[in-house]
Parts: C-alpha cells; structure tokens; sequence
C-alpha cells in the first residue's frame, strides 16, 4: 500500500514525468517560438536584423513567407523569415516600436535614389 501514489499504482512516475517534461521543456519552448513569430511578424523597412546564419542587414522589402534583406549598398538577398535571428534595435523608440507592431520611420533610401546619388557620386570623382 506505501507504494499506492493517490491511487495510481505504477503510472504515478510516468505522470509525473510527462508533467515535468511540459513545464521544462515543452511550454517554454513554445513561449519562446511565439515570441520569435510575433517580433518577425512586426518587421519592417529599415529594421536591422541578424539572420541564424549570422548575416547582418536591413529589412528592404517583406513578402508573405520571406524578407528581402539588404547585406550591403545594392546587394539584396532574398531570406526566409523564420531564419531571421532577431532584430537589431538600437534606440529606445525602436525598441518600442517594433514590440508594439507600429512600422518604425523609414530611414532607407530607395533604388532611385541611390542610383541618383552613385551618379552625383561619380560626376565629382570625375571632375
């Protein structure tokens, strides 16, 4: 009878063990996929971010299953957003911004533009 766990028998360790492994394991885990969709799911233009791969960049363009990513001047790649790692926030606006899912200020500059600038760019290097 001492061994008798309020009436369970043999299957009180094994009860408890799954308890333990969802409190553990498996309900933090999800908190924290659920963060990881929700801070992805708030990216916008201009947000800096780190992909799993450990590339920086600047989110140019969001898609329904994928982020264009600006790596450096004219070199976008094409990346899935669950590879994105976290975004990089550096003021306290931006921080605010992104965790209450307001677009932050659009602080890049468009194709057109930059083309226009490498052209001024270049006409001084020419002079």
């Amino acid at each position: 009878m001492g061994e008798d766990f309020f009436g369970l028998g043999g299957a009180a360790p094994v009860i408890l063990m799954v308890i333990l492994f969802y409190v553990l394991l498996y309900r933090p885990q999800k908190k924290q996929q659920e963060k990881q969709q929700d801070m992805v799911s708030k990216l916008r233009r201009g947000t800096k971010v780190v992909t799993r791969g450990g590339i920086y960049g600047r989110v140019d363009m969001v898609k329904e299953a994928t982020i264009m990513l600006e790596v450096a001047e004219g070199v976008v790649i094409e990346v899935a957003k669950s590879m994105i790692a976290t975004a990089i926030v550096g003021s306290e606006e931006e921080r605010k911004e992104l965790l209450s899912g307001t677009p932050a200020k659009d602080e890049t500059v468009s194709k057109d533009e930059a083309v226009e600038e490498a052209n001024v760019e270049e006409a001084k290097d020419k002079e």
